[in-house]
């Protein structure tokens, strides 16, 4: 497996944030969506750049990923978990399976069905426990179900005008593990979507920032393209 699809299946930070995109929308006016992705992530003085092209269908809960930046590799991934990463050049692919792969984990899609309230942390047990007002902004703190107490103390959402545009995540030691930033929201329909993610990382003393862009993004009869169908090759090499 070369460095880019170890990458890709190490360190879930950036690339499982983008299966993130989308599944279930049967309640609302999107059924296919498209859009191109810029991502930055830094640590320790170095920059590594993604770009990728992303295509989701809502009827099989199915998106692909085509990266662009730094390798040209494409992803596809279900609600199931599964997970295929296939490189064009040497027509081979490498297969994972998880539950955080699945289309159904990733925060885009919780913007997509319109859970901005929570983020869908009621889906995952989290409680809401207390509420403040400051300003124009609605400050909530979750607490986790025992079966996430190993990982997380409590989160906090922030909200304004009814968008979340802040989350922080403190761990079982009640340290600040990671805080997320949401800006640049755009209106599609019924789907408000930000343009601009910003995650801090904390791991011990050292900190990864990633930086994601969404643009060109496009719904429904707009979204064409021959991408959503894309499949494999059944003659693709198996790689570990």
């Amino acid at each position: 497996m070369n460095m880019f699809m170890r990458k890709l299946f190490s360190l879930p930070a950036i690339f499982i944030f983008l299966l993130f995109i989308l599944v279930s929308f049967d309640h609302m006016s999107v059924d296919r969506i498209m859009m191109h992705m810029e991502s930055q992530s830094l640590h320790r003085g170095k920059v590594v750049k993604v770009e990728a092209e992303l295509f989701f269908y809502a009827m099989d809960a199915r998106m692909v990923t085509r990266y662009i930046q730094p390798s040209h590799q494409i992803m596809i991934a279900n609600n199931k978990g599964e997970v295929a990463l296939y490189n064009e050049k040497e027509n081979s692919v490498v297969y994972r399976q998880g539950h955080e792969y699945s289309t159904e984990s990733g925060m885009i899609q919780f913007f997509l069905q319109g859970k901005t309230r929570d983020l869908g942390l009621s889906d995952f047990g989290f409680q809401q426990m207390n509420t403040e007002f400051k300003d124009n902004l609605v400050i909530t703190e979750w607490f986790p179900p025992a079966s996430l107490y190993h990982l997380y103390n409590r989160i906090e959402l922030v909200h304004e005008d009814f968008m979340p545009i802040y989350a922080a995540y403190y761990d079982a030691n009640r340290k600040l593990a990671k805080k997320v930033y949401y800006s640049d929201f755009q209106y599609f329909g019924d789907v408000y979507l930000p343009g601009l993610v910003t995650e801090f990382n904390y791991i011990g003393n050292d900190s990864i920032i990633n930086r994601i862009r969404f643009s060109d993004i496009r719904v429904n009869h707009q979204a064409t393209s021959p991408w959503f169908n894309f499949e494999i090759p059944s003659d693709a090499k198996l790689r570990n």
